[in-house]
């Protein structure tokens, strides 16, 4: 069956409309999750009212000023004056912005989420433009679908945070990396590098584009047209990009930085009394990103606690992110990825379109085979897109191929869209059938893949239903529970080993630390991460 130009324009459209709806709904039930409250939103608005970087500069600025731009309307003010400031303490700060100065926190989420709304959509639209321009216009409907109905993108497209962000950068990074393969011109290449940069300055994973477009133009055996002055230039945009996303910033490497002491201590380690003089005293571009990269390479090398079916580690495991790739995506979303790479070489696919295609992610699963800071399925969002657009391939192959397959393809298409509408509005929780469902997934990951403390919200509507004089917390929520009133206080010592006789409400990421709750039942599960407990009868 045919479809014309504007009739796949006008389905993408709605296609985006009701992934906007879904989204803007579910975010509105959601209070802030650990990152949008104590590092991006308060302190992306500091730098667009300051244009200084101190307050937790360990992620890029740009997902953060994009959260933060919508409460230079609402007239939100900055605790410049607090001794948090000074610090550069993004916790303490955060609180004094949402909780002191302002006491706005549902309204400034609800207006910092928007704007990942709108970078969502964007990229949704991107996709779709881009499957369309290969494989017609199925195709580009199809990948958005595909798109518009993923737990994992709804999840994080409506969230103040930098996973989607990245994502939608390193795509189109790649795509004009792809056109520059096909017509190398300068200002394909400088708009592949502009989009490096703003990668960078979403993510600092975002430096793995680097790597990955070297070693696809060698796949492609276009190495020499990134030689020479192409590389230059493809530097010095991409490095102009990342500087001025921070306001083209020149100063030394320890003004107005998060504990320089400590940095002092390293940099003494590395360079001795000279470095730490240069690091104290002369001015450099790119500071503040130039030590946070640092640091992050720091903090990856040395690990983060990860769990993963049962257990805790440091050291992390080579096969995490299979695992979690497994069970976080709906199980036709995975068939049709597996199809479309058994199918490949049906798909009539360019030498340079399958190195764009195959080596992001063919390099995001082997290098992390020893990562050791292993914080959830979010780090893999960058190759999603290329699933899309494959997956958009191998169904109009398959449609072509007769009545049955295409009606399993349908079946498939079906059962993806069902997924997302089920969860609805737990996206973050989502678990394919393959893990025992959304209910069951904090038994196999934990952290941002299930809990990330985005169900207080929830929790204390339902504390107020229920009229519980005193409720025992153990959450990663970083908000105060009386702002959604809930007469909270913290759980003690002995209460890890024997409930007393009230009334607690444990979130998943916690739930190996009360021993008493392996042998008993739940009496009410909030959003899929808060486990209440009504222990008055014991």
């Amino acid at each position: 069956m045919s479809l014309r130009g504007w009739q796949a324009q006008l389905g993408a459209f709605l296609l985006l409309g009701f992934m906007a709806a879904q989204t803007i709904l579910a975010m509105k039930t959601k209070s802030p999750t650990c990152d949008e409250f104590s590092h991006h939103v308060a302190s992306g608005y500091s730098y667009l009212v300051t244009r200084d970087f101190r307050m937790n500069p360990a992620s890029p600025p740009l997902p953060r000023m994009l959260a933060g731009f919508p409460l230079l309307f609402l007239k939100a003010k900055a605790p410049l004056e607090d001794p948090s400031w000074q610090k550069g303490d993004s916790p303490a700060f955060a609180r004094q912005f949402f909780e002191v100065v302002n006491n706005r926190q549902d309204e400034f989420i609800f207006w910092a989420r928007f704007s990942i709304v709108l970078l969502s959509v964007l990229f949704g639209y991107a996709i779709f433009w881009w499957s369309r321009s290969l494989w017609g216009n199925w195709a580009g409907l199809v990948s958005l679908f595909l798109y518009s109905f993923s737990p994992d993108i709804l999840a994080h497209s409506g969230l103040a945070t930098s996973d989607l962000a990245v994502a939608f950068f390193f795509f189109l990074t790649l795509v004009f990396f792809y056109r520059y393969l096909n017509q190398p011109t300068a200002g394909r290449l400088v708009g592949c590098a502009v989009n490096a940069g703003l990668a960078l300055l979403s993510k600092f994973s975002a430096v793995l584009v680097l790597p990955i477009l070297l070693l696809t133009a060698l796949a492609c055996g276009r190495h020499k047209e990134i030689l020479g002055r192409r590389a230059v230039l493809f530097l010095t945009a991409c490095f102009l990009t990342v500087w001025a996303g921070y306001f083209f910033e020149t100063k030394p490497l320890l003004t107005n930085t998060p504990a320089p002491e400590k940095k002092m201590t390293e940099y003494l380690k590395i360079g001795g009394k000279p470095l730490v003089y240069f690091a104290e005293k002369v001015p450099v571009p790119l500071s503040t990103f130039s030590s946070a990269l640092v640091s992050m390479a720091y903090t990856r090398a040395a690990g983060t606690n990860a769990y993963l079916m049962g257990h805790w580690s440091r050291e992390g495991w080579w096969y995490y992110y299979m695992i979690a790739f497994g069970l976080k995506n709906t199980i036709p979303f995975l068939i049709l990825c597996l199809a479309s790479l058994i199918f490949f070489r049906n798909l009539g696919v360019s030498r340079y379109l399958g190195a764009i295609l195959l080596v992001p992610i063919l390099f995001f699963f082997i290098f992390t085979l020893r990562d050791k800071a292993q914080a959830g399925i979010r780090y893999f969002l960058p190759i999603y897109p290329l699933f899309f657009v494959l997956a958009s391939g191998v169904v109009v192959f398959l449609w072509k191929q007769g009545r049955i397959l295409r009606v399993v393809v349908i079946f498939l298409l079906g059962w993806h869209a069902t997924e997302a509408l089920m969860v609805f509005p737990d996206y973050l929780a989502y678990f394919n059938e393959l893990a025992g469902g959304p209910s069951n997934g904090y038994r196999y990951l934990r952290d941002s893949n299930v809990d990330w403390g985005q169900d207080l919200k929830s929790l204390g509507v339902y504390v107020r239903k229920q009229g519980y004089p005193e409720v025992v917390l153990l959450t990663l929520a970083p908000s105060d529970p009386n702002y959604y009133g809930i007469p909270a206080r913290s759980i003690e010592e002995d209460e890890f080993q024997e409930p007393r006789r009230t009334v607690y409400a444990i979130s998943a990421h916690f739930m190996d630390e009360a021993l008493w709750t392996r042998d008993r039942k739940p009496d009410k599960v909030i959003g899929r991460s808060f486990f209440v407990y009504d222990a008055r009868g014991s």
